[in-house]
C-alpha cells in the first residue's frame, strides 16, 4: 500500500440518491479492519465541497490523502476547491458513487466493489495525470474547472429538467439514472430552440445561427453514459467541442438514434466537431448551462476553454 497514514474523506451523502451512503459504509468498514486512520467531511450545503477541499489541501501533509466519495458534481467541487488552495496540484483520490459517474466511465475505471477500488488506489506508488478542462468566464474573469463537460442549450436543459424531475429519485433508486436523463431529452426536444453562437479558434471565427447542442467535453460521455463525443480522450491534452444544428422530424430522429447507438452522429452534416487545446465560445442569447451535470443557470455564455490536467490517485493508464 501507499504510505498513507490518514485519509481525509470528502463525502456527499446525497450523491446517487443516497447510494453513496452504502459506498461510504463499505469504505469505513474496510478502513477500520485495516486500522487505517480517516476522517469524514460531509457536504451539508451547496458549495461545501469546494470549501472543504480547499481547507483540506491547505493543511494536507505528505502522508495524508484526499478521497472523494460522491458523484461527478462532488468531484467537480473537490477539483475546484483544490485549484484555489495554496497547493493547487494536490492529488485527488475518487470513489464514484453518483447517479451518472461519467468521469469514471470516461477514464475507464472498472465497475467494482468500492473496497477493491480503494485497495488499488492505496497500492499506487504515485498519482497519474488526467486531463481536466479550464473555463474562464470572459465577463467576470471567474475560472471554473470541470472533469466532464460544459454544455449550453439542449443537454443543459435536459440536466435542468432531470434535476427537477420526480422520476429522477425513483430511477436512481433502481440504478436506472440514465433513463431519467433520456426521458428529459424527449421533453427538451419539444422545447429547445436554436440559438446563435460564435466559436473563436486559432484566430478565426465560426458562426452558427441555429445551434441546438453545444458541448465542450473532456471525454466521451454525458448524461450518465451517453457518448456525445466518442473521439474525446481524457489523456490527449485536447478539449473537444461538439455543435449540433437545430433539426426536426425524421432527420433529428435518425441523428438521435446514432447518438444513442454507434456514435456515427459526429459524421453527420448537421454536426460540427473539433479537438483543440483551446477555443472560445460566445453565446448571443440566454441559454441554460450545465457543468459536470450541475446547473449553471440561464444566461449568456462567453467562455474561453482550455485543456488542463490534474493529478489523481486512480488506477488508470490512459490509451
Amino acid at each position: 500500500m501507499a504510505k498513507v497514514k490518514k485519509l481525509e474523506i470528502l463525502f456527499n451523502q446525497k450523491a446517487g440518491n443516497g447510494q453513496s451512503n452504502t459506498t461510504c459504509k463499505k469504505i469505513q468498514a474496510f478502513l477500520d479492519r485495516k486500522q487505517i486512520n480517516y476522517q469524514i467531511h460531509k457536504t451539508m450545503a451547496d458549495g461545501d465541497g469546494i470549501r472543504i477541499a480547499r481547507e483540506l489541501a491547505d493543511g494536507l501533509s505528505n502522508d495524508q490523502m484526499i478521497l472523494v466519495i460522491g458523484g461527478d458534481g462532488t468531484l467537480n467541487q473537490a477539483l475546484n476547491g483544490v485549484k484555489i488552495s495554496q497547493y493547487p496540484q494536490t492529488p485527488i483520490a475518487y470513489i464514484p458513487s453518483g447517479s451518472g459517474n461519467d468521469f469514471s466511465r470516461g477514464v475507464k475505471i472498472k465497475r467494482e466493489d468500492p473496497t477493491i477500488l480503494l485497495q488499488r488506489i492505496l497500492a499506487m506508488s504515485q498519482p497519474v495525470e488526467i486531463d481536466v478542462a479550464k473555463a474562464t468566464d470572459l465577463k467576470t474573469d471567474r475560472i471554473k474547472y470541470f472533469v466532464n463537460n460544459i454544455g449550453m442549450g439542449f443537454d443543459a436543459s435536459a440536466v435542468y429538467y432531470t434535476n427537477h424531475s420526480k422520476r429522477k429519485n425513483v430511477l436512481n433508486s433502481l440504478k436506472l439514472g440514465t433513463l431519467a436523463y433520456v426521458s428529459s431529452l424527449v421533453k427538451v426536444i419539444r422545447l429547445q430552440k436554436g440559438f446563435d453562437i460564435d466559436v473563436l479558434i486559432n484566430g478565426k471565427t465560426k458562426h452558427f445561427d441555429n445551434a441546438y447542442i453545444v458541448t465542450a467535453t473532456n471525454h466521451p460521455y454525458f448524461g450518465g453514459g451517453i457518448a456525445i463525443d466518442p473521439k474525446a480522450d481524457p489523456f490527449d491534452h485536447k478539449l473537444d467541442l461538439v455543435v449540433v444544428n437545430k433539426i426536426t422530424g425524421t432527420t433529428f430522429v435518425k441523428l438521435f438514434v446514432k447518438l444513442l447507438t454507434d456514435g456515427s452522429h459526429l459524421d453527420d452534416q448537421n454536426v460540427w466537431h473539433i479537438q483543440q487545446p483551446t477555443f472560445t465560445i460566445y453565446d448571443h442569447q440566454p441559454e441554460q448551462g450545465q457543468m459536470d451535470g450541475e446547473e449553471l443557470g440561464e444566461h449568456r455564455f462567453e467562455y474561453k476553454f482550455e485543456s488542463d490536467s490534474h493529478l489523481f490517485w486512480l488506477p488508470v493508464t490512459g490509451n
